[in-house]
């Protein structure tokens, strides 16, 4: 009887650390979230900030954008499934604002 309850915890804890490594794999798999930094000289003020934002926000799987007049830096998370970088500097481009990737 004891044997049969050790060979049946090892069953179940082995099936319990598949089931983790697995769903651990799948997440990974899932994660198309990635985050660009874009430098844009020409931004110098709070009406730039907002146009070039209101631009980048237009395109869909951007999650979120974050903006520094400081350093002139757009740093834009994105779902990689829906759109790029180079689409992302073409909104700025199309707000009349030149930029490049700089990460």
């Amino acid at each position: 009887m004891k044997k049969k309850i050790n060979i049946s915890l090892r069953i179940l804890l082995f099936a319990l650390i598949t089931v983790f490594f697995v769903s651990q794999a799948v997440e990974a798999g899932n994660a198309k979230n990635k985050t660009v930094k874009i430098k844009c000289t020409e931004m110098s003020c709070l009406g730039c900030k907002k146009k070039i934002t209101e631009s980048i926000n237009t395109l869909d799987g951007v999650i979120n954008i974050k903006v520094s007049l400081k350093t002139k830096i757009i740093k834009v998370t994105y779902d990689d499934s829906k759109t790029d970088p180079n689409k992302i500097i073409a909104a700025i481009t199309e707000a009349g604002y030149e930029s490049e990737l700089i990460e």
